[in-house]
């Protein structure tokens, strides 16, 4: 990983970062205000429990990249049923989803085992349901599939998609980021590094990013060997 390429990095999480701590900070000022109405108030925490989570997970990526750019990113890969890993991602965004009236839907046979490390791919999994749930209409699904030597697990929205230069090129970091929606690409870009991390029978892990899809928005997809 080029010293540009993390220096971009760290500048564009830097800046969503602090968004999302200013955001956080407006939330807890409303919700303390006198007159507030319980529909703001249930807005506000609603905000307020996203931008923790986005918070959260812009931390847990900028160190990750970090550890990737060290080489010293762990990956510790055994056997998983797939299904678990995917509902459990949903139980930690249950509230969030929740509060943004999003149906989640898992479509996976629970009887799928895949070599992968639980922790990493669980974490890029969190994170796109995270960031889904604020831009979607009203619907997420996740499904997973074997195709051929790989496994895809694909996360699709009824949004209104991915901007084109994350479509092109989501494995490398971009310039020009749109900060006004914390699409910094920081989460695609970390998820990239840790699908080719995985690597079997010189089949090595990857990502894809479309629009359309079977909700019609944005699909987010990893493919592990």
């Amino acid at each position: 990983m080029k010293n540009s390429d993390f220096d971009l990095l760290l500048a564009s999480c830097i800046h969503d970062m602090k968004n999302a701590l200013s955001l956080i900070l407006n939330s807890i000022d409303r919700l303390g205000e006198e007159d507030i109405s319980a529909e703001k108030s249930k807005l506000f925490r609603t905000n307020l429990r996203y931008e923790a989570s986005r918070l959260n997970n812009d931390l847990i990526h900028l160190l990750g990249v970090y550890r990737i750019k060290e080489d010293a990113l762990p990956v510790m890969i055994d056997e998983h049923e797939v299904w678990e890993t995917l509902n459990d991602q949903y139980l930690k965004n249950e509230k969030l989803l929740e509060k943004y009236l999003v149906n989640f839907e898992i479509a996976c046979d629970e009887d799928i085992i895949w070599y992968y490390d639980s922790e990493l791919i669980g974490g890029v999994i969190n994170n796109i349901i995270v960031n889904t749930a604020r831009y979607t209409e009203d619907t997420v699904l996740v499904t997973c599939e074997e195709q051929g030597d790989y496994l895809c697990i694909q996360v699709c929205d009824d949004g209104p998609g991915y901007p084109e230069n994350m479509l092109q090129h989501p494995d490398t970091p971009q310039k020009g980021l749109d900060f006004m929606n914390g699409s910094t690409s920081l989460g695609i870009f970390f998820a990239a590094k840790v699908a080719q991390m995985h690597n079997r029978h010189e089949h090595s892990g990857y990502i894809k990013l479309e629009n359309g899809g079977p909700l019609g928005g944005g699909v987010f997809s990893i493919y592990l060997p």
